[in-house]
């Protein structure tokens, strides 16, 4: 993926016992949080206002996304955060977070496991419809699920899928060819947004999605807005019994540059967008101290940004040549000069604090040692080392190029920069066609839907679409993910993400850079800024989720306070 900057994350897709209450309860219908609320002194405190009056429903929002998606056919398409915050307006996902990160049913109705959890018994709610007027079945489900299953883009996700077989209007089994204890997670994102069998067979339903979701799509520019309406017939209501959602529309826009957002916001533009771009989080800091803006960050598991390396193809296919990046990169210098101090270091996939967080030896720094790299690197192969590194084509994108090019060549590499848009720059990095990039990943609430990036099996040749981005194959690795998926037993879970951690750390596939603050920012007219109650009642995980992405939020409970 891309970094935790403004460059969109690969789709299809831990956990934080630290996530803010107060987060959790600014996404309810009374959506300003603590009517206490005050302009933050601290980074990385909450900032929300209380309502002025009686939930007001109506009016449009006006969201900034950072990229563009290349359709929104849930099981063709690749999403980024942006495709996955459209995706959950149009979309209802089969399952959600709740606020202690475990996958509870949201447009299903129930989950339930055999005991060794090689099947799955998926109940649907009843009444439900699509925005076409068809009706969610059991039926439906499948299709959706043997179009996943046929999909060269979404397939390796649910390669533990073996089939789909209906067992009654509303039911439906899902028989794993292996066990599978956490297999509700991979439901709470785009493999979980279940799209309307018209729309899977139009050849052009890609650009016109219809789903279950709280939104009807109206218009797609791609590269400008995507706009969506209430929809009158959606299943949910409140807690009060207030029909949802709350807004007459959603108007998606994609403002690339995060300042931009910013700076429109304040402008009064737009209304609401998200950032973790350092630049873009100092200017929200200043704005939510003085009163002009709203902001609220992810508390738990976020995303790293890293250098992901293509252990797939030369040169790191060789450990050397990715141990001499990996002292040739100094962290703390990188967070000083490039991040302005905004970010956290990182030296591991799980952030720490969580509970999958274990200690794990990583190279620091040490010029010398990675000057001895190329050296060694050099003699194995006859080359020197030289690469290509991809980045988006952003000034915040090139500006950490441009600090990696200089900290590498200072040990003795040849790095050459290739600025590319950024939906190029998913394509070229799924399919093996790079050899280092900047990328941010891994902001799950449960690791488990990271499997699919770590796997062997997801490790395809190049040119091939792979999951396993870094082409990384490690048979501890694949012991450790398949031991974890197999049990609900948290105690064992975390010991087998220990080993993926320090097996990482010893492969290099990725070179941790940066942890970045992850924000979700408002105009002060809008209310419920997170995630609002799960259908039952219960609070949802406040903020980031589906995908493994750290920003995205559902708008069901969105309001303007005006």
């Amino acid at each position: 993926m891309t970094t935790h900057r403004s460059m969109t994350r690969l789709v299809v897709m831990a956990v934080a016992l630290v996530v803010v209450v107060v987060a959790a309860a600014c996404g309810n219908k009374g959506g300003g949080g603590d009517p206490s609320a005050v302009p933050a002194t601290t980074p990385g405190a909450d900032v929300t206002l209380a309502p002025s009056g009686p939930l007001k429903t109506g009016g449009t929002l006006r969201y900034a996304v950072d990229g563009e998606s290349d359709g929104f056919d849930p099981t063709k398409n690749r999403w980024g955060p942006s495709g996955t915050e459209i995706g959950l307006a149009v979309f209802d996902a089969l399952a959600a977070y709740d606020i202690d990160t475990k996958a509870e049913p949201y447009l299903a109705e129930s989950f339930t496991p055999n005991a060794n959890f090689t099947r799955w018994t998926v109940k649907l709610r009843p009444g439900v419809t699509f925005h076409d007027g068809t009706k969610l079945t059991a039926a439906v489900l499948k299709t959706m699920f043997d179009a996943h299953l046929a999909s060269a883009l979404t397939r390796p996700a649910i390669a533990d899928l073996d089939r789909v077989e209906v067992t009654g209007a509303l039911t439906a089994d899902f028989f794993m060819k292996a066990p599978w204890a956490a297999f509700p997670s991979s439901l709470t994102g785009q493999l979980g947004m279940v799209p309307s069998p018209s729309m899977l067979t139009d050849p052009n339903g890609s650009r016109a999605p219809v789903g279950t979701g709280p939104f009807v799509f109206k218009e797609w520019v791609p590269d400008n807005h995507f706009t969506v309406t209430r929809n009158p017939n959606y299943w949910r209501h409140d807690a009060d019994g207030n029909a949802l959602p709350y807004l007459d529309g959603v108007d998606f826009s994609v403002l690339t540059e995060p300042t931009t957002k910013v700076d429109a916001m304040l402008a009064g533009d737009i209304d609401m967008a998200y950032t973790s771009t350092p630049v873009a989080v100092i200017q929200v800091d200043q704005a939510t101290k003085a009163g002009k803006l709203q902001s609220v960050q992810n508390q738990g598991e976020t995303e790293e940004a890293f250098v992901q390396l293509n252990v797939g193809s030369p040169p790191f296919d060789n450990l050397t040549a990715r141990q001499a990046v990996a002292y040739a990169t100094n962290q703390p210098d990188y967070i000083a000069t490039v991040d302005q101090n905004v970010t956290d270091p990182v030296s591991n996939v799980f952030r720490e604090g969580t509970p999958y967080y274990r200690e794990a030896p990583y190279p620091s720094y040490d010029l010398d040692k990675a000057k001895e790299r190329v050296k060694a690197y050099e003699q194995e192969t006859g080359h020197p080392l030289a690469f290509s590194l991809l980045a988006q084509p952003t000034s915040d994108g090139r500006l950490q190029a441009q600090y990696l090019k200089q900290a590498w060549e200072q040990a003795g590499m040849k790095v050459d920069i290739a600025q590319v848009e950024q939906s190029k720059l998913i394509v070229d990095a799924v399919t093996g066609h790079y050899q280092a990039v900047a990328w941010g990943q891994f902001g799950s609430p449960d690791p488990d839907y990271d499997y699919v990036w770590w796997i062997s099996d997801n490790a395809a040749p190049v040119g091939e679409l792979g999951l396993n981005i870094a082409r990384n194959k490690d048979p501890e690795i694949d012991k450790a993910l398949r031991a974890a998926r197999a049990s609900d037993d948290s105690a064992v879970r975390k010991d087998d993400y220990a080993v993926v951690a320090a097996r990482l750390n010893q492969d290099l596939p990725y070179i941790w850079l940066a942890r970045g603050r992850f924000l979700v920012f408002a105009s002060n007219k809008v209310r419920g800024m997170t995630n609002g109650p799960l259908p039952d009642g219960q609070a949802s995980y406040p903020l980031g989720g589906p995908g493994g992405f750290s920003f995205v939020t559902r708008l069901t409970e969105t309001w303007l306070d005006t």
